[in-house]
């Protein structure tokens, strides 16, 4: 193979790559039997954040946290997206046949979300946005985005 046919086989494969859509998800995308929290803070630091999660009545602060959680070892983060924010995946199973979310992010005994318990459906919704300092939940990025701009 000569040097000419090795470049034009490697232009042509690059600009293949180029031209075709990209389907990859963020890599917050839950996998299958999956939903998650997406918590995004101002300041970047998120040493110590983690997610408390139960399963029980949506919004009655009862229920039993899931499996491998309790208040002072709460889920950690299972990474990091490209905007700064982290995420957190939990598995649906853990929150019972009417997979209501139950959650609240905190570090100790701050609380974010105005320090109330939240809850989302999960088998409606499989990915959530939280903003520091904001009470919302956002079921788009696009929208928690725009909501940090204001």
């Amino acid at each position: 193979m000569n040097k000419r046919f090795f470049l034009q086989a490697v232009a042509a494969l690059t600009f293949a790559a180029i031209a075709l859509p990209s389907f990859a998800g963020e890599p917050s995308d839950p996998p299958d039997g999956f939903v998650s929290i997406n918590y995004w803070r101002a300041d970047g630091k998120y040493g110590s954040w983690g997610v408390h999660a139960w399963n029980g009545v949506p919004g009655s602060g009862r229920g039993t946290p899931i499996d491998g959680c309790d208040w002072f070892g709460p889920i950690k983060p299972k990474g990091k997206s490209e905007d700064g924010s982290i995420y957190f995946h939990l598995p649906l199973k853990e929150f019972g046949s009417a997979a209501a979310v139950n959650y609240i992010i905190h570090k100790g005994d701050a609380k974010e979300q105005g320090g109330k318990d939240q809850w989302f459906d999960g088998n409606t919704t499989k990915q959530i946005w939280v903003n520091s300092g904001d009470v919302k939940i956002y079921t788009s990025k696009e929208e928690a985005v725009k909501a940090r701009a204001q």
